[in-house]
């Protein structure tokens, strides 16, 4: 029964961060039809080709998101 509740809580957290994750591309993609992706949403400068690379979806710079990271 304990493994039983495990395996629902990790489906559950899946879940969520798979809707997460789609919602972050669903913006991206907004953002491309836009002509808004790779500007950071916070300071408003080009994001770094490696940094949209790594993580296509983001909406910030790193040096706004380590900012923002650090705050929370």
């Amino acid at each position: 029964m304990a493994a039983s509740e495990t395996d629902t809580a990790m489906q559950i957290r899946l879940h969520q961060t798979d809707g997460k994750l789609l919602r972050a591309i669903e913006d991206a993609l907004a953002r491309i039809r836009h002509e808004k992706f790779g500007i950071c949403d916070e300071c408003a400068q080009p994001i770094s080709k490696a940094r949209l690379e790594a993580v296509p979806w983001t909406r910030w710079c790193r040096d706004c998101k380590e900012r923002r990271d650090s705050q929370i």
